[in-house]
């Protein structure tokens, strides 16, 4: 069994990188961003401006909260092995923090695109289920192609790149909006041409990950993406 990977000590250029990013994207967020996750941000006073969070202090405020925990990985992992973390209330993260002539492109995820963006909604008890239900099928549906495909597209436009409603208005969510301070001017822009969401459509909806996104998905609430997939599950038995 491979041992645990462990995050490393970093140095002053990358902890400035990290409150760069941190700070600018905390305020560009304020009026754009869901209260969901901000006050979510806010409350985690292991994942703040001042200096690159530790993972097992960030661990252990979602094992109070929710139940969840973070996992340290190289890089991307297989999608069976991500759906059997998230079943386990896991969530999967990297270690290392982008140059600073990066700040705005990276084509793989870095640890402020993986915490800053993912780990403050899995405080959420909602969410944390939606997630663990997610893997729990993805898990159930190994071997399914066409059912995992289904999946991934639902990840995609709602957990990465969705919008959320609150008080009837369209609020940024997903993960790849909430790190991006890029992505988050695009897909403000285009608020006004929100899909509203159904699961068929998010599912049925092709994504590359090549290119900035074109379509957003606004979802009324995370109970009905829960109920929706567990009858999506249910029809395929």
């Amino acid at each position: 069994m491979n041992a645990p990977l462990i995050q490393p000590l970093y140095n002053e250029v990358q902890h400035g990188t990290w409150s760069t990013l941190y700070r600018r994207q905390r305020k560009n967020l304020e009026d754009k961003g869901a209260r969901l996750y901000l006050d979510a941000l806010d409350e985690m006073a292991s994942l703040t401006e001042a200096t690159i969070p530790r993972v097992d202090h960030m661990s252990a405020a979602l094992k109070a909260r929710t139940g969840w925990g973070l996992v340290i990985v190289p890089g991307l992992i297989p999608v069976d092995d991500f759906f059997a973390m998230l079943a386990q209330r896991q969530f999967c993260t990297s270690t290392w923090v982008r140059r600073p002539d990066q700040l705005d492109y990276l084509e793989e995820p870095d640890m402020f695109h993986d915490t800053f963006g993912h780990v403050p909604p899995l405080m959420n008890p909602e969410f944390a289920l939606f997630m663990q239900r997610f893997g729990e099928i993805g898990v159930d549906l190994q071997g399914n192609d066409e059912a995992v495909l289904a999946l991934q597209r639902l990840y995609w436009f709602f957990v990465e790149f969705g919008f959320v409603e609150e008080k009837g208005m369209p609020r940024a969510f997903g993960a790849g909006i909430m790190s991006s301070y890029g992505e988050t001017h695009h897909a403000w822009e285009l608020k006004a041409d929100l899909r509203r969401f159904t699961l068929e459509g998010a599912m049925s909806t092709p994504f590359t990950t090549t290119e900035i996104q074109s379509t957003y998905f606004l979802i009324k609430d995370i109970p009905e993406v829960i109920r929706d997939l567990e009858a999506w599950r249910a029809g395929l038995s």
